[in-house]
């Protein structure tokens, strides 16, 4: 959290009293303007041709037009009810269902025009769901029909038809796929998802636990065993919770990053950038003897200035084959450009002019790969394989992980690749992760289920390794619950605290607790779940040294926890 004075009581401020004179209705009113849904749009009326498909999740219906007699676009006919024999029959994409495709079209469609399509040769560093941890039963034998929900929810590899089906393999046969079944049954109008099934007992039994197993980890110097007791109210406990004062305040800087700080109006990713740089400077991880990994790169920005400080560390001669790999599952149009890192983004692999070698050079560096990394196998990454000539014998290079941001479930996924590693016979240095995003975390990939029996209640099968449908639904609330910490919607303001206003507010929410609680109780979920993923790279990795520590000010970012750790060579 932010050193400046007045960053913590902007977490704990309580709304005011509401003005003397000021009704039940006007009360209400705020509320229920807070709180009101959001509809842009009007329903197309008769004889507009604008598509009839409501997108709830925008608060408005689909711009598109539709055709001659048709109340939906193209892409949404698949939830017309009409019988038409003109309209064509559209079905999901089996490559990716999120698109639709004329049923009578769909094989072209598949062969040549989707972007979804597997590639012609798939990476041998490519192996489906190595890196979840835990698997639901029956997975290997289960059908998308069945199953294909639950499997899309939690990120699976059988839900993505790019990864089941080799490069070649004929997937459509009129009508049925050999992923998806029959493609009919998937154009019917899917069933609404269920209400929030959150609720204040649910809550209420689903935090206590979390906030015992939180307070008593991070062993803060006002609280004792004796104060914390699980016949505390709720309530007493959240008093307890002081967000962002847990764990150490530690911001680095580094001069790799010094001019683009002061070229930004708004500095905050540099200042980002420079601490997590800082940091692996601190811990002695800025060697051009290691390979450097960065998980969920994106543009590559972050990379960019590492490589910026690896060469102040050794000449660019002494770099001899590609020593940073940007791992993203997504190929982003603008990259961030290797030369000239403040003008115009270009792609990395842009070719120079021969007066400019060094720049050349700097572009040798980087290799991206583009996968998930639920399916990496970073041990078979050809730039990390040393093979010796004249034993055969390969040997992985030594490695250092980093990423900013690491949303949600990636985190976990990248924990199981750097130990898939490590198992491999490969030596991970060290690793500075800037975590965010616990609400998408999946349970299927948390890197512990047997920690989070510390907050769950049903946990028997997860102790032994097992899938747990109960817990995995109390994972899921918890994921829900940590969004509270910063995306927690602030009440209506009023002139004085614990105001009526206060109290119907939080009344009005389904958990019951005031905005100040949840967010109390949103950090608290957060950082419970990465203790654990602490606790996991001290004792499964083995790593030397395990540390969460806030590494910028929660001005420059609210997500301003990173998880750092490293390990010296046997």
């Amino acid at each position: 959290m932010s050193t400046s004075p007045g960053a913590h009581h902007q977490h704990q401020h309580q709304p005011k009293r509401a003005k003397t004179g000021a009704t039940d209705k006007q009360t209400a009113a705020a509320i229920g303007k807070a709180a009101a849904p959001r509809i842009t749009a009007q329903p197309p009326v008769e004889g507009d041709n604008r598509c009839h498909f409501f997108v709830a999740n925008k608060g408005r219906y689909c711009p598109f037009m539709t055709k001659n007699n048709s109340k939906y676009c193209g892409e949404h006919m698949v939830v017309s009810d009409s019988k038409s024999a003109s309209i064509p029959e559209r079905v999901p994409c089996p490559y990716d269902p999120s698109h639709s495709v004329d049923l009578h079209k769909l094989k072209k469609h598949m062969s040549s025009l989707c972007n979804a399509r597997p590639p012609d040769e798939r990476p041998a560093y490519t192996l489906p769901d190595c890196n979840i941890t835990l698997l639901p039963p029956g997975y290997a034998e289960g059908s998308f029909s069945k199953c294909g929900q639950m499997w899309s929810e939690e990120g699976l590899a059988k839900a993505d038809a790019r990864l089941m089906i080799k490069p070649g393999e004929q997937i459509y046969m009129g009508g049925v796929s050999r992923t998806f079944g029959e493609l009919a049954s998937l154009s019917e109008n899917p069933k609404a998802k269920p209400g929030n099934t959150l609720d204040e007992q649910t809550v209420s039994r689903l935090l206590k636990p979390v906030l015992l197993s939180y307070l008593r980890s991070v062993g803060a110097p006002q609280l004792t065993e004796n104060n914390i007791t699980a016949e505390q109210s709720l309530e007493d406990l959240l008093g307890l919770v002081r967000p962002s004062q847990e764990f150490p305040m530690e911001i680095c800087t580094h001069p790799s990053v010094d001019e683009r700080k002061h070229r930004k109006i708004n500095p905050k990713h540099a200042l980002q950038q420079s601490s997590l740089i800082g940091h692996l400077e601190k811990h002695n991880l800025l060697d051009p003897k290691y390979a450097f990994v960065e998980f969920g790169a994106g543009k590559g920005e972050l990379s960019v200035y590492v490589h910026a400080a690896l060469a102040k560390k050794q000449a660019e001669a002494e770099f001899e084959s590609s020593s940073i790999f940007l791992v993203d599952r997504k190929n982003f149009r603008q990259k961030f450009n290797i030369d000239e890192p403040d003008r115009a983004p270009s792609d990395t692999t842009d070719a120079t002019s021969d007066c400019d070698k060094h720049q050349s050079h700097a572009r040798r560096q980087f290799q991206r790969i583009y996968i998930d990394i639920r399916d990496l196998n970073l041990a078979s990454v050809e730039g990390l394989r040393i093979t010796d000539s004249s034993t055969g014998k390969v040997t992985l290079r030594p490695i250092v992980a980093y990423s900013k941001h690491l949303c949600g479930a990636a985190t976990d996924l990248t924990i199981k690749c750097i130990e898939r590693y490590q198992q491999a016979g490969g030596h991970v240095a060290g690793v500075a992760i800037a975590l965010c995003c616990h609400h998408v975390c999946k349970y299927s990939m948390f890197v512990d289920h047997a920690y989070l029996s510390k907050a769950t209640t049903s946990h028997s099968a997860a102790d032994l390794g097992q899938w747990c449908d109960t817990q995995r639904d109390e994972f899921r609330h918890l994921a829900t619950m940590s969004s509270w910490a910063i995306n927690s919607p602030a009440p209506p303001a009023s002139s004085a605290p614990n105001s009526e206003l206060d109290k119907v507010v939080a009344a009005a929410h389904y958990s019951g607790l005031t905005h100040s609680q949840r967010v109390c109780a949103g950090h608290a979920v957060k950082r419970f779940l990465d203790i654990g993923r602490a606790e996991y790279m001290r004792y499964q990795l083995r790593m030397d040294t395990v540390g969460l520590v806030y590494y910028t000010t929660r001005i420059a970012s609210p997500e301003n926890l990173a998880l750092l750790a490293t390990k010296l060579e046997a």
